[in-house]
């Protein structure tokens, strides 16, 4: 349960901070950078595993390619929003946001233990 608590957290931490880092992702409002990754939070947690549950079949023929299309999908959504105050340029950096927020997950499911050696 607290690794769940802690990857919401770093999902919703990991939207500002790809706002700062990456050149095509502008948040104008903090506030909104903030909501958009709670939002996004929600989305991973709720709709993220009914998604790759119904793509299954075809994440299989595409060697796992749909789970990328369908996490950039997801911030892309989640950005359109917040529009004003969370901008992507286009998919391409819903697709760069997408892998910065997987990767700070797996790092929390590292070090919290779900992932086994």
């Amino acid at each position: 349960m607290g690794g769940a608590i802690l990857r919401f957290l770093v999902t919703v931490a990991a939207i500002p901070l790809c706002g700062e880092y990456m050149e095509g992702v502008h948040i104008t409002e903090l506030s909104q950078g903030l909501l958009m990754g709670a939002a996004l939070g929600l989305i991973y947690l709720l709709l993220r595993p009914l998604a790759k549950l119904v793509l299954a079949v075809f994440n299989f023929c595409t060697l796992g390619l749909l789970n990328v299309v369908l996490d950039a999908f997801l911030v892309w959504t989640a950005a359109g929003f917040f529009q004003p105050g969370v901008q992507l340029d286009n998919f391409w950096w819903a697709l760069a946001v997408a892998a910065a927020v997987n990767l700070l997950r797996f790092v929390v499911d590292l070090f919290s233990g779900k992932l086994k050696h």
